[in-house]
C-alpha cells in the first residue's frame, strides 16, 4: 500500500477511480449517501436493493429513487475544487488500485470563508491563510487499517500553509484520527446542517501546526446560528 500526489489533470483514469471510492464511502455508513428520492428526500445507502422509495409507496406514490452521488457529478465537483489555490490532492493504492484519497486547497479568512464553509463569522475567530482539507474517504474495504492516518499525514506534509482547517462532525472518525494525531478541535463555531443525513452540528476545526509536527489546539464554543 502507498500513498501519493496526483495531478488530476494529468491522471484522469485515477479521477474515474476516486469517483467510484468517494460514491462507494459516502453510499455507506455513516453516512449513507447512497440514492435519495427526490420527493420526499429520503436517502438510501448503496446497499438499498429496491427501485422505489418505501416512505412515498407508504402514500400510494409510485417514486424512483436515484443516485445520491453520480460519477459525473462527483468528477466535476472535484475538478472546480482542484482548480482552486494551491490545490493538493493525495491517494492511497494497494496493488495499482486507487482505495482512498483526501484534498484539499488554500482558503483565507475573510467573509467568503464563512459563505463557502456555511459557517456564520468563522473568520472573525481566524487569521491568516489555511489548508483546508476539503475532503477524506477511504474503500468500505479497506476502512479501519491506518490508511485515513496515513493519508492525512501525507497531505499536512505536503501543505504550505502550517495551519489545517477542517468541516466535520464531533466525534467523527476524522475527529478521532485527528485527536489520534495529537490534537483536538478548535475555532469550535457552529451552524444546523442542511443535510438530513446527518441530522447534527457539523464543526468547523482550525488546526495548528507545531514545530515538531504535532498539532496544538484553543476551543471556544459560540451558540448555534
Amino acid at each position: 500500500m502507498k500513498t501519493m500526489r496526483i495531478n488530476p489533470f494529468e491522471q484522469p483514469q485515477i479521477v474515474q477511480a476516486i469517483a467510484m471510492v468517494y460514491q462507494q464511502s459516502f453510499g455507506s455508513e455513516p453516512w449513507n449517501e447512497g440514492y435519495i428520492c427526490p420527493v420526499c428526500e429520503k436517502v438510501f445507502a448503496r446497499t438499498f436493493s429496491h427501485k422505489v422509495c418505501p416512505a412515498c409507496a407508504e402514500r400510494s406514490e409510485v417514486v424512483l429513487v436515484v443516485e445520491y452521488w453520480p460519477i459525473g457529478k462527483i468528477i466535476s465537483d472535484f475538478y472546480r475544487e482542484m482548480k482552486k489555490t494551491n490545490p493538493i490532492c493525495i491517494v492511497a493504492q494497494s496493488d495499482e488500485k486507487t482505495i482512498g484519497f483526501a484534498w484539499g486547497y488554500q482558503v483565507f479568512a475573510n467573509p467568503d470563508l464563512d459563505e463557502h464553509l456555511d459557517a456564520p463569522d468563522l473568520h472573525k475567530s481566524l487569521h491568516g491563510d489555511f489548508f483546508y482539507l476539503d475532503e477524506c474517504a477511504i474503500a468500505p474495504a479497506f476502512q479501519k487499517k491506518g490508511i485515513g492516518k496515513l493519508l492525512v499525514g501525507h497531505i499536512f506534509r505536503e501543505q504550505q500553509q502550517g495551519q489545517i482547517l477542517l468541516r466535520t462532525k464531533d466525534n467523527s472518525q476524522m475527529c478521532n484520527l485527528i485527536k489520534n494525531m495529537g490534537g483536538n478541535s478548535s475555532a469550535y463555531l457552529t451552524r444546523k446542517s442542511y443535510n438530513e443525513i446527518n441530522r447534527s452540528i457539523k464543526l468547523p476545526a482550525a488546526l495548528h501546526k507545531t514545530k515538531q509536527g504535532c498539532f496544538s489546539f484553543h476551543q471556544t464554543k459560540k451558540p448555534h446560528h
